[in-house]
């Protein structure tokens, strides 16, 4: 018998002889079909030859006879909605497991299997000890056939076909001669088909699989990703050798993730390329819209998901919202939803957004009445996109939440059908396509079926993985698909990408409910029945049929050497192994040619990602950046500085050297042509900062960059937002208090006052809850007792302060006066401001709600801090008219142990704070701001200045070598002096 290729030829030389003769030519895939249609055409007029697969012939023969029987199409969600249902009437120890999720489509997936083999009921295998389990599982598929039977699926097509065709029932002559290209049926109905046509058939034949012998090549790449990228290098050396696009096919392993690398390793490179049989619906962003949209109910509404939805999904300009419709918005959404410290559920939602509106009103009317109108119209148009996000969201919440509960299959396909209409743009690509996988969901009316969203979500899942969109035609770009679909193709250069142990060829696959055993005792009665040997030799042979498909052109073999991260070892598989050995006969194990050296001609192997993007052909613009970057002059300088990727180059060559530069916060050359004045009107905080760390001030005052603040990532009440509540609470008790005229001097606080400062925290406690701040519930509760214990302890130890001092509260979160010391206006506010009765003596309070850690280095001979805390000098201006002014740190919890840290002004502690301030001024002027570390803290896993640092992501990793490297830099000096004036050494 001839090979497939040699048959065209045959084919051709006979429609000469007669044009019109009917062939049909049976393929293995509507692709094969289409290729060896355009091969055929190249040879000869191909008028009267036809290319079908068998369930395509078979849908031509028996189709109609089956209709006029009564049966339809057995759809997959009926399919799979009858199975759900038998699966919850499982016995003995399935019933165990009869409402797990995915049980009800592992029993699907044997049903196919037995149907596939064969088996129509379970009489057809009686007599075999096959155990308990498998005979409940038999009871149940006869459950499926009889509940079925009015439906008819691809085996009953393949069976009623040959029942057509031997009983006479078709018109031998228009098919004519018949071919069958290999493999030929893997089914019983498929065989039953074929054998049908060799009886009855005017001419029947089967061709033999093409032998060939192309030149093999073999690449080992770093990762996966770095594969796909050499896969693309191969294609484009092939195409300078002058294949023709068409004739290059990519196969891959049973990997999916080499489904997605692939296609975007050949976009990047824009190269053209056809997957097949197609994209994947859910790989659409119509397709991973819907289903998003369908899933949010089981996510709870969570943020993250509306807004990757939001931002995914190809939306209407105009989206439904309550009764109107409002303007999509997701970049604004998502910062307003962030702010309102919306984390998840319906409620959180509501309340949330209600909550910010009213922040953001309030807010917008007292900046107006300042006078502050840009501030106020940016505050009012925050709460206008407020009001847009909560209609919008109540709307889609309460039409999602109607389809929780079951409803018939027919009215809960309309109603979700709508929503997707009026979300999604009507143009956007693949989405009619996937109305079109949720209307057949509606199949399972058929059957009396119901959906719920949870069930729902399931069943579209099936579809949109299981249905493909393809956006461009056979021979328009590479070929890429899985090597088992190689059947019949043939191309002039083959990549075969992730060919290690397991995925090329394919394993067995494992069937958690039936073992093994059974199945290769029952195929011994039905040989189509798929055990392990047989699964295990049909990929082989489609690993074969890959490589064949290179017929005697070239097939190159891929594989990686890890994972991604490089956290697992691969290996090659042995059919690549195998295939090496043909050209170097020492290879022996998967092992030795993992590690074996490049050879010329026949092996390339990548060290690291970097050295394959800097190998080959250049597939991206970012490899040849690489190129560049590495690249230098004849006399050794670095080229071109106006290349886009000088900075990246320039910024690691600084940073590894011993100058101070601009990549290490160095702008004095910045400063020196511009004279910027950075900032002249500051807080003592702020200042605090450059004393700590230079790069730290310059990214938060001089940049302005703060850092963005995710809800979700907030599992307690982070530090700011715990101060600031205790902070707010003591500000309304004192001020209520004081309007009472208390305390009195000497007053101590009652079990009254403790209560009352209860109902307080209780209700600054639940409008932070309503505004996302207080994390978790499982969290917030416990952190509620811890807060509510710390003001209790504090209002003790406020009566034992007051009654040592005999002063009385007079002032609370109070301005300053504005003090200019050293050219620099220094502003700030009090937490409160104690007096005694004569005024004399005056004590102003800083609160403190956390650790007293980093104020430990503040010393009768260090009462700066070396720089690093400047409050409280400024603070003593807060009571100018009193006599002896008392500044002082007091840390209010158990946290920080209600210690008390102070400051008494003093001549010499003055004229050290000014020499401090004019050279934390004259090193901002000088634009010395180098990034400092502090020490390592091996407790922590961070550097101890960068532990609350909301800037140490975007800092340099060797932030502490490149310091000490740099630390004798002249351009370093200016932030040095700092700690030397603070103590008084400069």
């Amino acid at each position: 018998m001839p090979d497939v290729f040699s048959a065209l030829k045959l084919l051709a030389a006979e429609r000469r002889l007669d044009p019109l003769a009917p062939v049909t030519v049976i393929v293995p895939s509507h692709a094969a079909g289409l290729q060896l249609r355009r091969r055929l055409a190249a040879l000869a007029p191909f008028a009267g030859v036809r290319f079908e697969t068998l369930p395509r012939i078979a849908e031509l023969l028996a189709a109609g006879h089956l209709a006029e029987a009564g049966r339809a199409p057995l759809a997959r969600p009926i399919g799979d909605y009858l199975a759900e249902v038998i699966a919850r009437g499982s016995r003995g120890a399935l019933a165990q497991v009869g409402d797990l999720p995915g049980y009800a489509r592992a029993l699907r997936r044997i049903f196919r299997r037995l149907r596939r083999g064969g088996v129509r009921n379970s009489s057809d295998v009686r007599g075999g000890a096959y155990g308990d389990q498998f005979a409940e599982i038999l009871r149940l598929y006869d459950r499926f056939r009889q509940e079925s039977a009015r439906f008819y699926d691809e085996e009953d097509l393949l069976d009623e076909a040959a029942a057509v065709v031997r009983h006479g029932r078709w018109r031998p002559a228009d098919v004519g001669q018949v071919m069958v290209v290999p493999p030929s049926g893997e089914s019983a109905g498929a065989a039953g088909v074929l054998a049908a046509f060799q009886e009855r058939a005017q001419e029947y034949t089967e061709l033999d699989e093409p032998v060939c012998d192309p030149e093999r090549r073999f690449v080992l790449a770093p990762d996966p990703t770095s594969e796909a990228r050499e896969a693309v290098r191969e294609v484009i050396s092939a195409l300078e050798a002058g294949v023709g696009i068409d004739e290059i096919g990519v196969f891959h392993g049973s990997d999916r993730a080499y489904r997605r690398l692939l296609r975007e390793a050949f976009a990047a490179a824009e190269v053209p390329a056809v997957p097949l049989p197609g994209i994947p619906l859910i790989e659409t962003r119509a397709g991973r819209a819907v289903l998003d949209l369908a899933m949010l109910p089981e996510r709870n509404f969570s943020r993250t998901s509306v807004m990757e939805l939001l931002s995914i999904a190809p939306l209407r300009s105009q989206l439904p919202a309550g009764g109107g419709t409002v303007g999509a918005l997701p970049a604004a959404w998502d910062r307003v939803s962030r702010q309102a410290g919306i984390t998840k559920g319906a409620d959180r939602w509501r309340r949330g957004l209600e909550a910010f509106m009213r922040d953001m009103e309030a807010s917008s009317t007292h900046r107006e009445a300042e006078g502050n109108e840009s501030r106020a119209r940016a505050e009012a148009n925050a709460s206008e996109q407020a009001r847009d996000l909560r209609e919008f969201m109540n709307g889609m919440i309460a039409r999602l939440e109607q389809l929780l509960e079951p409803l018939p299959a027919a009215k809960f396909i309309r109603l979700f059908s709508e929503m997707v209409e009026e979300y999604l743009d009507p143009s956007a690509q693949a989405l009619n396509d996937v109305l079109l996988e949720i209307e057949q969901l509606g199949t399972v009316g058929a059957v009396g079926g119901s959906f719920s969203l949870s069930a729902f979500n399931e069943a579209l899942r099936a579809n949109l993985e299981a249905a493909y969109l393809r956006p461009r035609s056979l021979g328009s770009g590479v070929a890429i698909s899985d090597y088992r679909l190689a059947a019949g193709l043939r191309f002039r250069r083959v990549i075969l990408c992730g060919a290690y142990e397991g995925s090329l060829p394919a394993g067995p696959g494992s069937d958690a409910l039936v073992d093994d055993k059974t199945w290769a005792e029952l195929r011994r009665r039905y040989p189509y029945i798929e055990d392990v040997e047989l699964r295990i030799k049909r990929n082989q042979e489609a690993a074969g049929r890959a490589v064949q498909a290179a017929g005697d052109g070239a097939a190159i073999w891929t594989a990686p050497r890890h994972e991604p991260g490089g956290t697992r070892e691969y290996y090659p598989s042995p059919l690549m192994r195998s295939e090496v050995s043909k050209r170097d006969p020492r290879v022996i194990t998967s092992s030795q040619l993992r590690t074996h050296p490049s050879a010329d001609g026949w092996l390339r192997r990548g060290r690291s990602p970097i050295s394959v993007a800097l190998s080959g052909p250049v597939v991206t613009p970012e490899e040849a950046g690489y190129r560049w970057a590495i690249g230098r002059r004849r006399g050794g300088d670095w080229l071109d500085p106006q290349h886009r990727l000088w900075p990246a180059v320039s910024m690691l060559r600084a940073r590894r050297g011993a100058r101070f530069t601009a990549w290490d916060g160095n702008l004095a050359e910045l400063q020196e042509r511009s004279r910027l004045e950075l900032q002249r009107s500051v807080s003592p905080t702020s200042l605090e900062n450059y004393g700590v760390c230079g790069f730290r001030y310059f990214a938060k005052s001089v940049l302005g960059l703060y850092p963005v603040e995710e809800p979700e990532e907030r599992d307690m009440m982070d530090a700011a937002s715990r101060g600031k509540l205790i902070h707010k609470i003591l500000e309304r008790f004192f001020l209520e208090q004081q309007a009472r005229g208390r305390p009195k001097q000497y007053e101590a606080w009652t079990a009254e006052d403790r209560e009352a400062l209860m109902c307080l925290a209780d209700e600054e406690l639940g409008q932070a809850e309503e505004r996302g701040l207080t994390g978790l519930s499982v969290y917030s509760m416990h952190e509620a007792r811890t807060i509510k214990a710390d003001l209790r302890r504090f209002l003790d130890e406020d009566t034992l302060f007051r009654q040592r001092t005999g002063a009385v509260p007079k002032r609370f979160e109070t301005n300053i006066p504005e003090v200019k010391i050293a050219g620099v206006t220094l502003k700030g506010v009090v937490d409160r401001v104690d007096e005694t009765p004569d005024g004399k003596q005056a004590w102003v309070i800083d609160y403190k709600s956390g650790s007293n850690e980093d104020y430990k280095e503040i010393k009768p001979a260090n009462p700066l801090a070396g720089g690093k805390k400047l409050q409280l000098p400024v603070y003593v201006a807060a009571a100018p008219e009193a006599e002896n002014v008392h500044a002082v740190y007091w840390f209010i919890t158990k946290r920080g142990g209600f210690e008390f840290i102070g400051y008494e002004p003093a001549p010499d502690q003055g004229h050290a704070f000014e020499r401090a301030l004019e050279a934390i001024m004259a090193g901002i002027d000088a634009g010395s701001f180098p990034a400092v570390s502090g020490e390592d803290e091996e407790f922590y896993g961070k550097f101890k200045n960068c532990r609350y640092c909301d800037y140490d992501r975007i800092c340099s990793r060797r932030r502490d070598l490149e310091m000490a490297a740099k630390e004798d830099d002249p351009a370093v000096v200016p932030w040095r002096r700092v700690k030397q004036a603070a103590l008084g050494q400069a």
